[in-house]
């Protein structure tokens, strides 16, 4: 192939005017040296290559030994070999990165590149080349390196589970990596995840639920946090996961942080059926027949004509003798099968509590007439009064009920609860008259 017309001219131009050649060392390169390889000894070295390491060019008297006492005497080996490989094949560029200790001590970087020029039987006779300092590509290499490993240490050492997932666009997602945590957790190897949708790795129907959190964190354009229920490889998993979008980012992408919280969220119901519910019966307590009672009446009182609805209190009569005569363990075991036979009456909406000792109270809303609330609470009588069978012993007791409606009564908790508690001890009392 000829050459390119503007090659030969530029050949021409730098033969006849030496600055080219000038311009050419001072632009682009931080050092040309043309090489003697008959007085191997002898080079010739631009001025600007001392200067990159911090010499003065003046001081040189332009010899091999010079550079070659500070280079790395390794590196020193490795041009050497390279040299004869390429004096012997053209074909073989020569071309290396070396290290040069500058005056001061430290590391110069240098990109070396070289030809030979050959005589008419092809052996080499002079060698060009050129220098360029590449410290500053080194050393930002090296940051970037290091920078790398300490990310890589903080995505693959925390201890919550990460993945990556790069934006598509129109909804779609793609999920890029997780870290060793989210690997172990959800038990998805990198190799499982990379590369895949959701709706590939999960299904349709669970892929395209969790593409629209993050779609969420797409439109959000800030970092959101929600709670999920995920089961992955057979294993139900409560997780919160935090989404934060990068999406000036090329490509956009997701981090994801997700808190494995089943644990938690077992304490959580834990303390919520403590704070809630009565221990023993398992019926709600006390606390929560309060605020169910509060929320009542409450939301009566937002409507234009309040609903009707009756509040009972119940104590177990003979309950003491029982506890007295065989213990607390009965007693408890007692307690437990009144509690089951209220729950069987009194379902939902209604509700049915435990509010310490042999004592019950309930909300009943759809009882509120005279003859359905007096069928109730006579089936309640009933309940109690069946006989109960323990460990080959037949119980027998009975209750005194006492029952408010509100807003007739009261129309509020506690004189509500406190009416419906004085109208127990009257029924109470009667009782114990007519006996």
């Amino acid at each position: 192939m000829s050459k390119h017309y503007l090659r030969q001219e530029l050949e021409e131009v730098v033969k006849r005017d030496a600055s080219i050649l000038d311009f050419i060392e001072s632009g682009s390169l931080d050092g040309i040296w043309y090489w003697d390889l008959d007085q191997p000894d002898q080079e010739w070295i631009s001025p600007q290559f001392w200067r990159t390491f911090g010499y003065d060019p003046a001081e040189k008297e332009h010899l091999v030994s010079e550079w070659q006492d500070m280079i790395f005497q390794e590196d020193l080996k490795k041009i050497e070999a390279n040299l004869k490989t390429h004096f012997e094949d053209p074909a073989v560029p020569f071309n290396q990165t070396v290290r040069y200790r500058h005056q001061d001590g430290s590391t110069v970087w240098v990109k070396c590149r070289g030809m030979a020029i050959r005589d008419d039987e092809g052996k080499p006779v002079r060698m060009l080349g050129a220098h360029v300092d590449i410290t500053d590509l080194v050393l930002a290499k090296e940051s970037l390196e290091e920078l790398s490993h300490e990310y890589e240490k903080v995505f693959n050492g925390t201890q919550d589970a990460l993945f990556l997932i790069e934006v598509l666009g129109e909804g779609q997602f793609r999920f890029i990596r997780n870290n060793r945590s989210h690997q172990k957790l959800t038990g998805i190897a990198l190799d499982q995840l990379a590369g895949f949708t959701p709706q590939e790795m999960l299904g349709e129907e669970l892929g395209d639920e969790v593409s629209q959190n993050y779609q969420r964190a797409v439109e959000a354009n800030e970092p959101i946090t929600y709670e999920e229920t995920l089961t992955l490889m057979g294993k139900t998993i409560i997780w919160e996961t935090t989404l934060t979008p990068y999406l000036e980012n090329h490509p956009p992408y997701i981090v994801g942080s997700a808190v494995d919280i089943t644990e938690r969220k077992k304490l959580e119901l834990k303390l919520e059926q403590m704070a809630n519910y009565d221990e023993l019966t398992k019926l709600a307590n006390r606390h929560r027949m309060m605020q169910e009672l509060e929320k009542a009446v409450q939301y009566q009182k937002t409507k234009e004509e309040a609903e009707t609805f009756a509040l009972f209190f119940l104590d177990l009569d003979g309950f003491k003798q029982v506890n007295d005569r065989y213990g607390h363990e009965m007693g408890d075991r007692l307690l437990m099968e009144v509690a089951d036979r209220l729950r069987r009456l009194i379902q939902e909406p209604n509700l049915v509590a435990r509010i310490g000792g042999d004592e019950f109270t309930g909300i009943l809303w759809n009882a509120a007439g005279p003859d359905e609330l007096t069928d109730v609470i006579d089936r309640i009588y009933d309940a109690v009064k069946e006989p109960i069978e323990i460990e080959g012993r037949t119980l027998q007791i009975d209750a005194s009920i006492g029952v408010v409606l509100y807003p007739e009564d009261a129309d509020d908790p506690d004189t509500l609860l406190n009416q419906a508690d004085k109208e127990m001890y009257r029924m109470k009392r009667n009782k114990q008259v007519q006996q």
